[in-house]
């Protein structure tokens, strides 16, 4: 009976120690981010500025100091700071009287220490029962960084249309 408690136990505790190591994991980590951020991105009606700004927070703290924005269509590449980052995602979602992003099939790959690809299906849908209405899926992909445990958007590639709509 001992022996079958204590055989139990540890299979509990391999289980629960692999969750944790799975759940914890950079790859998971980082898949949560870009959820969370996407979830913040939404919009539902209008919204006051403070509500605008609670929302903007996290996505703030994602950008690095200098993140190198790339649109291949138009030969598009610059680096932005966070603070103008915030400002067009503002003005972007100013523009929709509803907003909702997903983020779908987001694979990361972790080439070395401190790196992140991501690559992922941006899903936007803006505009519901409006005239304006549109519905649509985008590949992006971005390059993290790891500093201070902390994963930061370092770069970024957009569509053309995602940008200029």
């Amino acid at each position: 009976m001992n022996k079958k408690i204590m055989l139990i136990a540890i299979v509990l505790l391999a289980g629960i120690t692999g969750w944790l190591l799975h759940y914890f994991s950079d790859r998971e980590v980082i898949k949560r981010k870009f959820n969370s951020i996407a979830t913040e991105l939404s919009k539902q009606g209008e919204e006051s500025p403070v509500a605008l700004a609670l929302k903007m927070r996290p996505v703030k703290d994602f950008i690095a100091p200098s993140c190198r924005v790339i649109v291949p269509e138009t030969n598009y590449q610059e680096s932005l700071d966070p603070d103008l980052v915030i400002r067009y995602l503002m003005l972007y979602r100013s523009r929709q009287s509803s907003l909702e992003i997903t983020m779908d099939k987001i694979l990361v790959d972790i080439p070395g220490k401190g790196l992140a690809e991501v690559s992922a299906l941006v899903h936007v849908t803006a505009n519901l029962n409006q005239p304006d209405f549109f519905d649509e899926v985008h590949q992006l992909t971005f390059s993290l960084h790891k500093e201070d445990k902390k994963w930061l958007l370092h770069q970024t590639t957009l569509p053309a249309a995602l940008v200029y709509r």
